[in-house]
């Protein structure tokens, strides 16, 4: 692909013209349910400014939890442009967790994947004091943050010493599982990647155990490599034996997807609740 048609595929902030203003959106709305719903914010799980989540409790104990990573292209954005998503699994008796992590270029690809699971730790061994019940732990993340999502799914959970079954389901949105094209698109360079390493922070090349359950999403109105990268993953992972579910919502792009994860009303909203025994 000639380089110009690259970055065209690869920006999806030249595909929907008006992105800023559907980021405004996401911010505004997120401070609302940050002033509706109580919340223990900014709670470190490492040493570093970046490796924090803010907790979101139920309205009962021992509840199921949906750990969500956000996007912004590992470079940009922050859980407080996020926390829209909270009001569904609240209302539908979950917890929420919203991870942080630092950004590229402070830190490589590498080291961000290692941190957001140092956060699935945190939050399985913080159960109790969040209202947690660490049986029923999934996980979710959007654009970038579908990325880290599938790259945690795959995580070896019992090299962690945590159970090899902690993670029960991942649902991943508009995310990118192949990133050989980071290599060749401007900003790519600050993942601080090489060819030696995409194999070990893509996807496609660390499957999840075929005891997850998984959730792929994209939308209909996203980029065609955006589409083929998911459609390309969802076929991989059907193959080694993987349960998954695949949606593409007819009239979503990039940024208004976020809206549709957190619509219980959806598809993907309402597949992602059964997927935690909610609906």
């Amino acid at each position: 692909m000639e380089l110009d048609e690259l970055i065209r595929q690869y920006n999806p902030r030249a595909a929907v013209p008006d992105h800023e203003i559907w980021k405004t959106h996401w911010t505004l709305d997120s401070e609302r349910v940050q002033a509706a719903a109580p919340g223990q914010l900014r709670v470190p799980y490492g040493d570093t400014p970046g490796q924090c989540m803010d907790v979101f409790p139920a309205d009962k104990p021992n509840a199921p939890v949906q750990i969500f990573v956000h996007g912004g292209f590992w470079r940009f954005l922050d859980s407080f442009d996020h926390t829209l998503i909270v009001p569904m699994f609240r209302d539908a008796g979950a917890a929420t967790v919203l991870l942080n992590y630092d950004l590229c270029p402070t830190v490589p690809l590498t080291e961000v994947i290692q941190q957001i699971r140092r956060g699935l730790a945190a939050v399985y061994n913080r159960a109790e004091e969040f209202g947690i019940d660490r049986e029923r732990m999934f996980i979710s993340g959007h654009s970038a943050g579908g990325h880290l999502c599938a790259m945690l799914a795959a995580t070896d959970c019992a090299a962690m010493g945590l159970p090899a079954d902690t993670i029960k389901g991942a649902a991943m949105v508009s995310g990118l599982y192949d990133l050989t094209p980071m290599l060749r698109i401007p900003g790519g360079e600050e993942l601080l990647m090489t060819p030696e390493t995409v194999p070990q922070v893509s996807p496609m090349w660390n499957l999840p155990p075929v005891s997850v359950p998984l959730i792929a999403a994209v939308g209909a109105h996203e980029t065609r490599e955006w589409i083929r990268q998911t459609d390309d993953f969802v076929a991989k992972c059907q193959a080694n034996g993987s349960q998954v579910v695949s949606i593409q919502p007819e009239y979503d792009h990039h940024y208004s997807i976020l809206y549709t994860f957190a619509n219980p009303m959806t598809e993907l909203g309402a597949a992602v609740l059964k997927q935690m025994g909610l609906a």
